[in-house]
């Protein structure tokens, strides 16, 4: 009878309390260790030490019936001896149920339509704990249910409305999903879906007045595309006006980007982002929070979702869900840097966001003369766990203990604490746009393990580069990346597929040519002036179907 990790009962239990349950299913119960923990956290504490005075209605299922013992029939008010799939629709429906280390035991498909069932059952959370690596498992005491058939992460469950910790367990970790039933999902009718396109008048060609609201400084992938819509937004004809908050004397561009604007406004404390925005045709918000406080101008408000860890849901606390309800549920456009990430918004806020690719700038990444020396190229901040950089590194390990040789750079916004690699590596900390695009036109292969992604700009600059790329599935870069043509992919965390990759591109230097020249012509039909002339022509949209719903409450 395997059993679960004990290090992530704290997380599970908490989330169970949370939801303050008057009914639970725990679905494959094997032992029934987690009936006990239930009944010692929702009744003892309250003195119902006596069967007779619980509250809580705790079923079980449990597909193995030679598994049955005492605790079963004392902790468990019934206990269901079938599969899961047999008996379920004969069940009531029940604020929480418990998935813990149950789904890794079926296949992908078949895990999904259990996902979907369970959350038909559930009037609350479907709390889900399933191990980042499962260990080779076959047939445990006769019971073949207890192999293991599939392996889930984060990017697997973006279908649904969920929340997600991780806990470590040695070199593992058990990850806690707490899946909301759709039925849950709060409706406002007073929010518009807003993403229809109108028809534009010849004469709304004229040159538009953009204000940008910049929400920081820092070097991010979302900062760098907000930078660069504006520099290609502005030599269309555009007037752009960049906002940012800070104390007086600070600037509003950061020092890192040559992005130049026809006028930077700084919005010192006390002060409003209204106060600024009155000769504006459309107000671009760069983070959602900031929504809120824009919608009650009188232009248009457009934010274009990026995606970030708390739209994925990880590290979502219930506190975090309420306030971005409020920030997405707010009367804005919304727009969508993926399909992926449009899903998401619709999933989680019943709000509908155009889709709006990003675009890589071809004349500033462009192919050079590769070193031929089996140089791989890592780009990311080793600070940020969904990025992967520890699997790239458990990747690079596995290649050279499979007797190749090769040099890494890692660029990095701080150099990690990393020691005694097999390999050799060169740490470059911070440098500038410029080097970093030398760094990729000079490298051999491009290594990206991230988890999840709401787009995934460093494969399509390695693309633009001529740099052949290995990467994860990670959601946002489906959008570009196909398997074999442009990229090698592997399912996230995939440490032995990706090896595989990276290898087979060592050995093979007329793959890595051809790919990184596949590469190149992705980049080229995602070029940013053809990616931002479409922004351009969404937010004319925009103006006009504003300017009709204003005209429609004037007249």
């Amino acid at each position: 009878m395997p059993t679960s990790w004990y290090q992530a009962i704290p997380a599970i239990l908490d989330s169970i309390i949370a939801e303050k349950p008057q009914s639970i299913l725990d679905v494959g119960i094997g032992f029934g260790k987690f009936g006990m923990l239930i009944r010692d956290v929702l009744e003892i504490p309250f003195e119902r030490y006596d069967k007779k005075y619980w509250k809580t209605r705790l079923d079980g299922i449990e597909v193995f019936e030679d598994y049955k013992n005492p605790i079963h029939d004392h902790i468990y008010d019934n206990v269901y001896y079938s599969d899961v799939f047999d008996v379920i629709d004969r069940l009531p429906d029940y604020d929480v149920i418990l998935l813990i280390d149950v789904i890794e035991h079926f296949s992908k498909a078949k895990g999904y339509n259990l996902l979907r069932l369970l959350l038909k059952h559930t009037n609350r959370a479907l709390i889900v704990s399933t191990p980042l690596y499962p260990e080779p498992q076959t047939a445990y005491l006769g019971n073949e249910y207890e192999q293991h058939e599939s392996r889930w992460s984060i990017i697997d469950l973006s279908e649904f409305r969920h929340s997600y910790q991780s806990v470590r367990v040695g070199d593992n970790w058990a990850q806690i999903f707490t899946i909301r039933p759709p039925d849950s999902l709060f409706k406002n009718p007073n929010v518009e879906n807003v993403d229809r396109p109108v028809n534009i008048p010849a004469d709304s060609m004229r040159p538009m007045t953009l204000g940008y609201v910049l929400p920081h400084k820092n070097l991010t992938g979302g900062m760098k595309m907000l930078l660069q819509q504006m520099k290609i937004m502005r030599m269309m004809g555009n007037r752009i006006y960049a906002l940012g908050s800070g104390e007086f004397g600070e600037s509003v561009l950061p020092d890192w980007s040559e992005t130049t604007v026809d006028r930077e406004i700084l919005v010192t404390p006390g002060n409003s982002y209204l106060d600024y925005v009155e000769d504006c045709d459309v107000i671009m918000a760069g983070w959602v929070s900031q929504v809120p406080r824009l919608v009650n101008s009188k232009v248009p408000v457009v934010y274009w979702e990026q995606g970030h860890e708390w739209l994925f849901g990880d590290g979502l606390t219930n506190e975090l869900e309420h306030y971005l309800e409020t920030c997405y549920r707010q009367p804005c456009y919304l727009a969508a840097v993926s399909p992926l990430v449009a899903g998401i918004i619709e999933t989680r806020y019943d709000r509908r966001a155009i889709v709006l690719l990003n675009g890589i700038d071809t004349d500033f990444y462009y192919p050079g003369d590769k070193s031929n020396s089996n140089t791989i190229l890592l780009v990311g901040n080793p600070a940020l766990r969904f990025k992967g950089l520890d699997v790239a590194v458990r990747t690079l390990c596995t290649v050279k203990a499979a007797g190749y040789d090769f040099s890494v750079k890692w660029v990095c916004q701080s150099k990690p604490s990393i020691n005694n690699l097999p390999f050799p590596i060169t740490y470059i900390v911070n440098p500038s746009q410029d080097q970093l695009a030398q760094e990729y036109r000079t490298s051999d292969i491009f290594l990206f393990t991230s988890w999840y992604e709401g787009f995934g700009m460093p494969p399509l600059e390695a693309m633009a580069s001529g740099v052949s790329v290995v990467t994860t599935a990670c959601g946002g870069n489906d959008t570009y990346v196909d398997q074999g043509f442009n990229a090698l992919v592997a399912e996230p965390g995939d440490v032995r597929s990706l090896a595989a990759s990276v290898i087979y591109l060592l050995e093979n230097e007329h793959a890595r040519q051809k790919m990184g020249a596949n590469g190149r012509r992705t980049a080229l039909r995602l070029a940013l002036p053809k990616m931002v002339g479409m922004v351009d022509a969404y937010l004319r949209s925009v103006i006009e179907s504003w300017r009709n719903a204003y005209r429609h409450v004037r007249d």
